[in-house]
């Protein structure tokens, strides 16, 4: 790499943040610098394997890190493209309002963000479409207020979930359909990528059916001159 090469703007890490940011600077003609230490994640067979992802680690990091005390631990984090979000459950909610006000713990205090939630939310509007986020706008009683609609209706439970909601309601309770970022569509499942297989949350998606900032952020960026 050349060293000496000027920079417009460079971006450490293609995660959910950085990854983000790549896509929406893309397209702008400025001169971008990704850095990554990760490479892809492999396309394999073991991408479905529960040993291999959950016992084995096969995907995990294999260094050491070491707590307050000195003691070691392993972080149980993954170093690729598209960082963590290869092998989240494809669940994106937003923060509470009242998360970007200070909070009071019971071990301190954490401050205030420098911004509000409505300065943020039209960008989480934008988010939500970006990474195709499946939901139902009023459902949850503790969602923030938002000024658009999903972009995609909320996914159908499994049939033992949608019972288990059924009696929740019954009981007064108000269960509501997890904001998913899938790339699913049941109306046309012939056409869908996402499948409704069982290895989504912890398991890189072997047919990128989930929204992850490899697929639709990293990749389409790189299409750019």
């Amino acid at each position: 790499m050349n060293t000496d090469k000027h920079y417009d703007v460079i971006i450490m890490g293609t995660g959910a943040g950085g990854g983000t940011l790549v896509y929406s600077l893309a397209s702008t003609g400025k001169s971008i610098l990704i850095l990554e230490r990760g490479d892809y994640v492999p396309r394999e067979k073991a991408n479905w394997d529960s040993r291999a992802v959950n016992v084995e680690g096969k995907y995990q990091t294999k260094e050491e890190w070491r707590d307050r005390n000195g003691k070691p631990l392993h972080p149980h984090t993954n170093y690729y493209v598209g960082g963590n979000t290869k092998f989240y459950g494809a669940a994106l909610f937003r923060l509470r309002r009242e998360d970007f006000g200070e909070i009071k713990h019971f071990g301190g205090i954490s401050p205030a963000w420098p911004i509000s939630y409505d300065e943020l939310e039209p960008y989480y509007l934008e988010a939500e479409r970006l990474y195709h986020v499946h939901g139902q706008r009023g459902e949850d009683p503790t969602e923030p207020a938002a000024s658009g609609p999903y972009p995609h209706p909320a996914i159908s439970h499994e049939p033992r979930i949608q019972a288990l909601s059924d009696d929740f309601e019954r009981l007064g309770l108000r269960p509501f359909h997890t904001p998913l970022g899938l790339q699913i569509d049941e109306k046309n499942p012939q056409s869908s990528k996402c499948i409704r297989c069982d290895t989504c949350d912890g398991y890189p998606c072997l047919i990128d059916g989930k929204s992850d900032a490899q697929t639709l952020c990293v990749d389409p960026a790189l299409r750019f001159p």
